[in-house]
């Protein structure tokens, strides 16, 4: 039920979804001062969320840096998922925004930081929950002669709290009980300490959505982003998500 829950109210704080309600009520309203004052809120809206100086900020403020002195060597690195589907048009695996988790993931293996690569994602898919994610990521790395050996999958877990729960009876039916390196977006960290607060665990940040080097140019503070609203969406849905799981988990 939570589960369900959290996409419907994602849904509803779409920032999107409030600037069209506030245009919307805007032309049906006869009243004028109801009219401006509507179409001003939205404007403010509109011009707040897609600046892009003022979300890199909270951007800042909000994603984790990961663990800073990472041990020499892990038995396991838990990669969660997001980042991959199968296409069965294309009868393959493609990847999204954030499949830099992957990636970072695949180097520390080469590396010989991590020994194995746990990936955990089932189907976040209310209607087709017969594409498992870690499935598709297990078939790709097997088509880049990524030893079997070296791959864990979890595939039933369709959430972030699940990702954690179910890895871990995984990993403490093989007896991997020593520390492990979860390996996720930035942005995606300080939900999952809240999951792992109890677990010896260790953190490897990616694809981060801020830029440290600050951008003062009249283009970046004045003009509205595209780019930026995208991002604030992102954020507004982890932001939902960390207070959930907060409340969850306390």
């Amino acid at each position: 039920m939570f589960f369900y829950l959290s996409k419907i109210l994602l849904f509803i704080i779409k920032p999107m979804v409030w600037i069209f309600v506030l245009l919307f009520e805007a032309v049906l309203t006869k009243n004028e001062v109801k009219r401006k004052r509507r179409l001003t809120y939205a404007t403010i809206l509109l011009y707040f969320l897609s600046n892009n100086f003022l979300v890199n900020e909270v951007y800042i403020l909000y994603e984790d840096r990961g663990t800073e002195n990472l041990d020499s060597s892990y038995e396991v690195g838990m990669v969660l998922g997001g980042f991959s589907t199968r296409d069965k048009i294309l009868d393959r695996t493609i990847f999204f925004e954030s499949n830099d988790r992957l990636m970072q993931a695949l180097k520390l293996y080469y590396d010989g930081r991590i020994k194995r690569i746990l990936i955990s994602s089932g189907s976040a898919n209310l209607i087709d929950d017969q594409i498992k994610e870690a499935d598709a990521v297990r078939s790709y790395l097997k088509s880049i002669h990524v030893p079997d050996s070296a791959v864990l999958i979890e595939n039933e877990s369709r959430n972030t709290l699940e990702n954690i729960n179910f890895s871990y009876r995984i990993l403490d039916s093989l007896k991997l009980n020593k520390k492990v390196l979860i390996i996720s977006s930035a942005w995606h960290l300080p939900r999952v300490r809240l999951c792992t607060k109890e677990k010896d665990v260790d953190f490897y940040a990616t694809n981060y959505m801020s830029d440290r080097k600050r951008d003062y140019s009249p283009s970046n503070l004045l003009v509205p982003s595209p780019t930026a609203l995208a991002n604030v969406e992102l954020l507004i849905k982890e932001l939902v998500g960390y207070m959930a799981y907060f409340v969850k988990v306390a």
